[in-house]
């Protein structure tokens, strides 16, 4: 069994993950700006017909909302 941390995810579900909406999580990643206080993942790749589903490491997915719960309870 593989671990977890290395698969890859759909921009949903690391939405889902870090806790914010999908859309927020997009314009973080195309505007590399914090959100809320922490850089998001960078993608792996970018798929689909256009080349515009984004796709995440879920290590550093989880990392990025382990970060977002750490900034929220100060």
């Amino acid at each position: 069994m593989s671990d977890f941390r290395n698969t890859r995810l759909g921009v949903a579900n690391a939405a889902r993950l870090m806790d914010v909406r999908v859309t927020e999580l997009k314009q973080a990643v195309r505007t590399e700006q914090p959100l809320h206080g922490v850089m998001p993942p960078r993608p792996i790749a970018h798929l689909g017909k256009a080349a515009t589903e984004m796709y995440f490491n879920a290590g550093e997915v989880l990392n990025a909302a382990d970060a977002m719960k750490a900034a929220r309870r100060r």
